[in-house]
């Protein structure tokens, strides 16, 4: 009897259990990656990380058959599967979820392209992008065969805690793993001195040199338990972009989850999720003046900010875990 194989980057399993809702209980078997959080704060330490990667990408193969199926929560660990299988010619289908491939340049741009095509070419690779528009762009620069590639919206985690709207301690929150636009976020924050500013960041994403406002108070390379705690205590959750590719999201699901006012910047991922003076505002990429006046907005009009965060509530219920489930399914069938 053929298995399923549920492999993730970062635990516990009761995290993700949710994902293998749709399928028999008795036919999945789950592999975490080794993972240390040292390897995601520490830039020299990235090279250690992506060898956990291949590490879990070659255990799912050793112990998987070959009428198995792997589903890879994480893209990267999914991509090595695909590579590893047209390489030694092993039989896996392999479907790896949420490609995200933000914009780089010089050598790492090159390899990746180069190991995301070479996967790409097994036949039995499947994946999921989480927009149309996202699709699109990702078809400008490597070679995809749109026939198994499925558009597929991030899921939110039912572990998100929920709470009613408040205005916490009041300061404006910024924060996440990468892809933020610190330069925007401290231009609105410069502009806005009656105002407090908090974010959270990685210290290598950070860019140098960079003044901060005195009115903003960074954190850097915190654990999930703070970063959670600052995020709920906050009034307003603004998180502008570096580019119009999928970030933020998970920001984005336990703000809405937590009844905090958003200002995002508008792409194709977030508008998923939210929709511009409906149940967030949505701005333009780099623009401190739409952001700068998003916040006085919302500052100044708590009723206007409260019925965003009941409007998100009810948009977010169409992407529940257990839809996303069932969606897998329907992919591998």
């Amino acid at each position: 009897m053929s298995k399923v194989f549920f492999i993730y980057d970062v635990g516990p399993q009761s995290r993700l259990e949710w994902l293998a809702s749709a399928f028999k209980k008795e036919d999945t078997v789950w592999i975490p990656m080794r993972y240390n959080r040292k390897n995601r704060i520490h830039a020299w330490r990235k090279p250690l990380h992506f060898l956990c990667y291949i590490e879990l990408a070659i255990k799912s193969i050793w112990k998987s058959k070959k009428e198995d199926t792997i589903i890879s929560w994480n893209f990267i660990p999914g991509a090595f599967i695909g590579v590893l299988c047209r390489l030694f010619r092993l039989n896996r289908t392999v479907l790896s979820l949420n490609m995200i491939s933000h914009p780089k340049g010089g050598v790492i741009a090159t390899i990746r392209k180069k190991v995301y095509n070479y996967a790409f070419a097994y036949k039995k690779f499947l994946f999921t992008v989480n927009s149309a528009e996202t699709l699109e762009t990702y078809l400008k620069e490597y070679k995809i065969d749109t026939q198994r590639v499925s558009v597929l919206p991030d899921a939110y985690l039912p572990i998100y805690k929920n709470q009613d709207f408040n205005t916490g301690k009041g300061y404006i929150f910024c924060g996440g793993e990468a892809q933020r636009d610190w330069v925007t976020f401290f231009a609105a924050a410069k502009e806005l001195p009656e105002y407090s500013f908090v974010g959270v960041a990685r210290k290598k994403y950070m860019p140098h040199p960079i003044e901060i406002p005195t009115n903003v108070k960074m954190y850097y390379d915190i654990d999930e338990q703070d970063f959670n705690r600052l995020l709920e205590e906050s009034a307003i959750v603004a998180l502008p972009l570096l580019s119009t590719l999928p970030a933020g999201l998970i920001v984005i699901f336990k703000s809405i989850f937590l009844s905090k006012p958003l200002i995002v910047t508008r792409t194709s991922s977030v508008e998923n999720y939210v929709q511009d003076r409906k149940s967030a505002i949505l701005i333009d990429l780099q623009s401190t003046e739409q952001l700068v006046t998003g916040i006085r907005s919302l500052k100044t009009d708590l009723d206007r900010a409260k019925e965003q965060t009941e409007q998100a509530k009810k948009n977010i219920v169409n992407y529940s875990p257990e839809n996303y489930s069932k969606k897998i399914f329907r992919i591998l069938i």
